[in-house]
Parts: C-alpha cells; structure tokens; sequence
C-alpha cells in the first residue's frame, strides 16, 4: 500500500510543476526576462487615439478589426495624431489573461507585454488579444510575430539555466 502512495504523490507533484518551453510557437513559451520588441518601421496614430492596432500584419481600428483573429494594440499615454519612430523596447513582463467575451463560451484571450524605451517614453504595453471558444484556446508567441507582421519583431533574451 505505501508504494501506490509514494508513487501517487510523485505524480502530483510532477503534474503541479508548470510546463516550460524554449520553443515560440509552444503554448508553454513565456517570453525570458530581457527580450526586446522592435518597432521596424514607422507607426502612426490617429488623431484622438492613444494606440495603433495591427492584424494579419496591416493598421486596423477597432471598427474593423476581426475580434476572431489576433490582433495587437500598443498603447501609448500621447494622444494623436503622431508617428512613433523604429525603436527598440525593453521588455520588463509579460502577463497572460483571459475575459468573458461573449454569450457563455466566447473567451476573450490576451497577452499583454509591458514595455520601456529611453526614446519612446510614453509607450505603456503591447497588447495581443482573439476571442475564441474554450476549446480554441490561447494563442502562441510566434502567432502574436505573424499578426504583427513586419511592423514589430521579437528579441528573446537567452534564459538562465539553474
């Protein structure tokens, strides 16, 4: 009887210790402290807006935008209408969340990477968000880099081993 117990709580153990991948197009993937967004090309924002909305690579508005593929917001405190220059931002954190969206099995799913520049420093963060079913899920980092086009790339940082 001791060997079943030992060996079921070996198991809860191992399933209580959080997945981790190195790979961005794993679900597992965090972003490693000390990764870099860059902003490739010029983006402008719109008068009276506070954030640039990018999907499938192109400036969208929240009109237009498809609530069903992901798309990415960066926020910023200056309103428009304006144009935030190539930059490079730190990233200082990532958080991942998910909201009720719509009716009782649309998720609203978002990642919101919080980012510093010396240059740009008004920009606030970067949000990617997608409704969808439960079953659907999240999305990936590499799917955030194709929704965001040539407009931003990704830096990863190398992680610490320990």
């Amino acid at each position: 009887m001791k060997p079943l117990i030992v060996i079921a709580n070996c198991l809860f153990i191992i399933s209580c210790q959080s997945l981790h991948s190195n790979d961005p197009a794993s679900l597992a993937f965090d972003i490693p402290d000390g990764s870099r967004l860059s902003l490739n090309k010029n983006l402008p924002v719109d008068k009276g807006n506070t954030h640039a909305i990018i999907q499938a690579g192109k400036l969208t508005t929240e009109k237009t935008k498809d609530l069903y593929n992901i798309s990415c917001r960066l926020e910023m405190k200056a309103f428009g209408p304006r144009t935030v220059n190539p930059d490079t931002f730190e990233i200082s954190r990532t958080e991942d969340g998910q909201e009720k969206a719509s009716g009782p099995y649309i998720i609203n799913y978002f990642t919101e990477v919080y980012l510093h520049s010396d240059h740009n420093s008004d920009i606030i963060k970067l949000v990617c968000s997608v409704w969808a079913d439960r079953l659907d899920g999240s999305f990936t980092v590499l799917e955030m880099q194709k929704a965001l086009g040539d407009y931003f790339s990704f830096t990863f940082a190398k992680p610490d081993i320990k």
